[in-house]
């Protein structure tokens, strides 16, 4: 468990620590979520869809960055919830503008 952790970038802690952490991502992703139905308004997926792909694409943008990123002069943990977030909402709406 350790490893995968270590994988996506969360830092060792201890498993509290963890729970705490996961808890505050999926509350962070349902408020995306929901701030995205309320945008896309007939075009969204509903509220517990949005904060899926959400959390998919931001797992995605994030593991790719982390793999194939060009280095840069900014915290890397940083980097990484700016890109965890724009390639889950660039996601969202990809999906919404290609949904018949």
């Amino acid at each position: 468990m350790r490893g995968l952790f270590l994988m996506v970038g969360l830092p060792d802690m201890p498993l509290m620590s963890v729970v705490i952490v996961l808890a505050m991502i999926v509350l962070g992703a349902m408020l995306f979520g929901w701030l995205a139905d309320l945008l896309l308004g007939d075009g969204g997926f509903g509220v517990m869809l949005n904060t899926g792909i959400l959390l998919v694409g931001a797992f995605a943008g994030a593991w790719l960055w982390h793999r194939y990123g060009i280095p840069t002069r900014f915290p890397a943990e940083a980097l990484r919830v700016v890109i965890a977030t724009g390639s889950g909402l660039l996601l969202l709406i990809g999906m919404a503008v290609i949904r018949p």
